[in-house]
C-alpha cells in the first residue's frame, strides 16, 4: 500500500482525533505529520516569499516536506491529506488498486473537491476500479486530499519559483505550473471534502481554519493599477500555456465547468 500521511498543527487535538477517527474505521494506517508553524521557519524565509503571510507559507512547507520524507524511501507514490478532510467511506477501494502506484501516465491525483466545477479533458479518460480519472486542464483549489507521485514530487522541490504561489494554486491552478508540466488528474467521484464545504458541517468547530485571514494591504490607485496589470499578465500567461499544453483538450477547455461530486452525497 501506499503510505498516507495526514498534516496537523500540535495544538489542533479536536482535528487529530477528528481524523483519527476516520482512519481507524476506514481501516486505513496513516502518519501524522506535525504542520510546521511560522515559529519553525527560517527567519530569512517569509522576507523572501512576502507575498504571503507566514502561516500560509508554514502550509507550503508542510507539504513540501512529507515530500521530502517520501522521496527518502522507496514508494513510489504518497498520499496526503490536511486534518480538516470529511473522507469518503469509498477512500479504501481507492487505495487498495493504487497499490502500486499511480497508473501510468498520472503524475498528480486530486482526490478533494472544492465545491464549485473545474474544466476536465474529454480526450483520455482512465478508470481505476470503479472510478473514472480525467486530466485537470482548468483549475482546481484545495490540497486537503492528493496522491503525487515521485516524478511530481521531485518536479516541484527542484523548483526555484516553489513558494511564489500558495500549494493548491502550485499544483492545481492555472496559476502554477505543475498542471502544465505533469500529468494532473481529478477522481470523480472525489473522495475528500473540507469540512468548510460540507453544507451539515462548515459550522463546526472543528471547520475553523488556522490559517490567518488574508493580509490587508492599502494600495494607492497607482498600485491598483499594477495589481490589474499582473492579472492580465497571468491570465495572458494562462492563456497561452493552454494552446500549448492542452490544443488537443479543446472541447475541455472551451465547454463548461464539471461538477466534482463528493463520493458520499
Amino acid at each position: 500500500m501506499l503510505p498516507v500521511y495526514y498534516i496537523n498543527l500540535a495544538r489542533r487535538t479536536d482535528r487529530r482525533e477528528f481524523m483519527e477517527r476516520q482512519f481507524d474505521a476506514l481501516g486505513i494506517e496513516a502518519v501524522r505529520v506535525d504542520a510546521i508553524t511560522p515559529a519553525s521557519m527560517p527567519a530569512a524565509l517569509p522576507d523572501r516569499h512576502n507575498r504571503h503571510s507566514p502561516v500560509e507559507l508554514a502550509c507550503n512547507l508542510s507539504h513540501q516536506s512529507i515530500w521530502a520524507a517520501f522521496l527518502a524511501g522507496t514508494a513510489p507514490a504518497a498520499v496526503i491529506f490536511e486534518d480538516d478532510g470529511l473522507l469518503s467511506r469509498r477512500l479504501p477501494a481507492l487505495l487498495a488498486v493504487l497499490a502500486d502506484g499511480l497508473p501510468d501516465g498520472v503524475d498528480l491525483l486530486k482526490l478533494e473537491t472544492c465545491g464549485h466545477g473545474t474544466r476536465l479533458s474529454q480526450r483520455r479518460e482512465v478508470r481505476i476500479g470503479d472510478f473514472e480519472l480525467r486530466r485537470l486542464v482548468g483549475s482546481h483549489f484545495g490540497t486537503c486530499g492528493y496522491v503525487i507521485s515521485r516524478r511530481a514530487a521531485e518536479l516541484a522541490l527542484a523548483d526555484a519559483a516553489l513558494n511564489d504561489a500558495l500549494i493548491d494554486e502550485y499544483l492545481f491552478s492555472r496559476n502554477g505550473p505543475m498542471i502544465y508540466r505533469a500529468r494532473v488528474y481529478q477522481v470523480a467521484p472525489a473522495l475528500s471534502r473540507q469540512l468548510a464545504g460540507d453544507p451539515g458541517r462548515r459550522s463546526e468547530p472543528l471547520a475553523t481554519s488556522d490559517l490567518a485571514p488574508p493580509r490587508k494591504v492599502v494600495m494607492d490607485q497607482r498600485g491598483s493599477g499594477r495589481k490589474r496589470w499582473l492579472h492580465i499578465r497571468q491570465n495572458a500567461r494562462a492563456g497561452l500555456l493552454d494552446a500549448l499544453c492542452f490544443h488537443r483538450d479543446w472541447r475541455g477547455l472551451l465547454g463548461p465547468r464539471q461538477p466534482i461530486p463528493f463520493a458520499d452525497d
